[in-house]
């Protein structure tokens, strides 16, 4: 009778270590299948990113094209006719033809600057610390700014799709403190360390306050901060922003290299 009973415990707790057995696998399995679900999803929408900015990419080199093919063609056409008049010294007309000529030449100016930070053939040709202080030496030129850059450590080249990606990053920053801080001063680390960039954007302008706003909102894709934050994802990089109100900005970015 004991021996019965003996076998019946045993083979009950059989039983009950094949049921533990099986839920652990089944839930592991469940586990694995969500993580390479989540790890699928995220390479897709990497990939669509990807794409999108790569058709944003040709869209710049196209505008870049006719810019410097077409309207940086007519204007100095416009400029050398301007220059063929000849007017009498006292003409009243003299010192609105010379404005103009001033006009028409700045606009040359900013268009040439345009269509070389569109052109991503240019970009590649240009070393990060390049495109950036070329980028701040146009923002200075206007007479609204200060702008200044600081490079620490020896610059290394990046891979160069994440090294326009980065640009683009910086880039995007200046857009915003242009349109919306109010700032005076706008100054840029890139920290070059044995294995990671660090890139450091601050203002002295209006700033935000971050908790009054959306956070999912803010990275919406379509918003300047969201193309940031998206920008950054698409290259692995860490992307953050600091902001206090009449305290200014401060953008963070870090790379693995």
């Amino acid at each position: 009778m004991s021996t019965i009973i003996i076998l019946g415990t045993l083979f009950l707790l059989l039983i009950t270590s094949f049921l533990v057995l099986f839920v652990l696998i089944h839930r592991e399995q469940s586990l694995m299948n969500g993580r390479e679900k989540e790890e699928m999803k995220e390479a897709y929408q990497k990939e669509i990113l990807k794409a999108q900015l790569e058709m944003k990419e040709q869209t710049f080199q196209t505008i870049s094209q006719e810019i410097h093919d077409g309207i940086g063609q007519i204007l100095s056409l416009a400029k050398l006719n301007l220059n063929t008049i000849k007017l009498e010294e006292n003409n009243a007309a003299i010192s609105k033809i010379v404005d103009t000529k001033e006009l028409i030449s700045r606009a040359i100016q900013d268009l040439r600057h345009l269509s070389k930070t569109l052109n991503s053939d240019f970009l590649g040709q240009q070393k990060l610390t390049e495109s950036v202080r070329f980028e701040l030496e146009h923002i200075q030129k206007t007479g609204h700014y200060t702008a200044t850059l600081k490079i620490k450590g020896d610059e290394r080249p990046l891979d160069p799709q994440k090294e326009l990606i980065v640009f683009r990053i910086a880039q995007e920053n200046f857009n915003n403190i242009i349109k919306h801080a109010n700032a005076k001063s706008i100054s840029v680390i890139l920290d070059y360390k044995p294995n990671q960039l660090n890139m450091e954007i601050e203002d002295d302008g209006a700033g935000f306050e971050i908790s009054s706003v959306n956070t999912k909102g803010i990275k919406e894709k379509g918003t300047g901060i969201g193309n940031m934050y998206h920008r950054a994802k698409l290259i692995g990089a860490e992307f953050s922003i600091n902001s206090q109100l009449d305290k200014g900005t401060i953008s963070q970015l870090s790379l693995t290299i």
